[in-house]
């Protein structure tokens, strides 16, 4: 009788000292969402995404964790929107993660790639820029199947489609111009070693950011769109920088030094005065609302605690603030 109590009290009990699977969150992001991508602290597997509503205020922390119920990899590099979908280039877990857009389910994984950057779309074909592998590779619109590598020999960056090919930054200081549908090179320029960041303007012309450039300064270049004689504009700046962004009628460039500058296009010298500088902070990145035009600027803190994004017009004037997940690094715009 005490063997039949005992066994009795363990099928009463034990169901109740069972570990909880976690409830997935269900949500629909609608046309005012803005996706946080919280880049993580390398090797820590601590990068995520928030989600920022801007009708009603309301952020949404660590999105894909709670909705997909694991965290999402080591160092979220970048993401984009394609084919109506999320796409999140995990750099150092080597993937990128595909997602529904609305529910921010994961839909797939594009795994056993060496150290992704990058993503862009051409011809209905994916771009995708590496950190090590010295190779730009190109796959068919679901990402799955690899359709070509272009050996470039160096750790490429951003991806520009010009309307002619595709501009890849190269960190030694080249952007080189393929053809969209043979994959062939059709020109190159020189700008300055630690060229990482481009934009495209109003008049289709291609500005760059070189980061560590031969004469030691940062430099912020524009080449026109013809390539006539290669011509461009070079501005170097006194202090390091990084990050550009386009406005939304593309006629003025932001880009960050030790505060936030605006630059018309037309503009023959650089800004003097920044449109934000607040002492101790640490500004990250930054990007350009493409309807709203509001732009949305990232603080990184000290780099282990939760950073912030504050909201801006391109004069400067602030609209708002909210807190995001660990190194937000960069956005996507619904």
């Amino acid at each position: 009788m005490r063997l039949l109590s005992f066994l009795f009290l363990i099928l009463v009990f034990l169901p109740g000292c069972r570990k909880e699977k976690p409830q997935s969150v269900i949500f629909n992001a609608g046309s005012g969402a803005v996706l946080v991508l919280n880049e993580g602290n390398f090797m820590w597997s601590n990068s995520g995404v928030d989600l920022y509503d801007m009708g009603s205020g309301k952020l949404l922390s660590d999105l894909y964790q709670s909705v997909n119920g694991k965290p999402l990899g080591d160092v979220l590099q970048s993401g984009s929107i394609i084919n109506g979908d999320v796409w999140l280039v995990v750099n150092n877990s080597g993937k990128i993660v595909v997602l529904d857009s609305h529910t921010l389910k994961e839909k797939y994984t594009i795994s056993g790639l060496r150290s992704p950057r990058y993503v862009a779309q051409a011809a209905n074909r994916i771009w995708i820029t590496d950190l090590y592998s010295g190779k730009v590779q190109i796959r068919d619109a679901t990402g799955k199947t690899l359709l070509h590598e272009i050996p470039v020999g160096v750790w490429s960056e951003h991806l520009v489609n010009d309307g002619k090919g595709m501009c890849v930054a190269g960190y030694d200081g080249w952007i080189r111009r393929y053809d969209t549908t043979q994959f062939q090179l059709m020109d190159s320029l020189y700008l300055g070693k630690g060229l990482r960041w481009m934009v495209k303007d109003q008049q289709q012309s291609l500005w760059a950011l070189a980061s560590n450039s031969d004469s030691g300064y940062c430099r912020l270049l524009k080449v026109d769109a013809a390539r006539t004689g290669k011509k461009r504009f070079d501005f170097p700046l006194t202090t390091y920088a990084s990050s550009l962004a386009i406005s939304k009628n593309k006629d003025t460039v932001f880009y960050l030094a030790d505060g936030v500058y605006a630059m018309n296009v037309n503009a023959v010298s650089l800004p003097q005065t920044p449109i934000l500088k607040q002492a101790n902070s640490n500004f990250y990145a930054l990007a350009c609302h493409p309807k709203t035009g509001v732009l949305f600027v990232s603080d990184a803190k000290d780099y282990v605690s939760r950073g912030m994004v504050q909201m801006l017009h391109g004069n400067g004037t602030p609209v708002g603030s909210f807190s995001a997940g660990i190194i937000p690094s960069g956005f996507i715009f619904y």
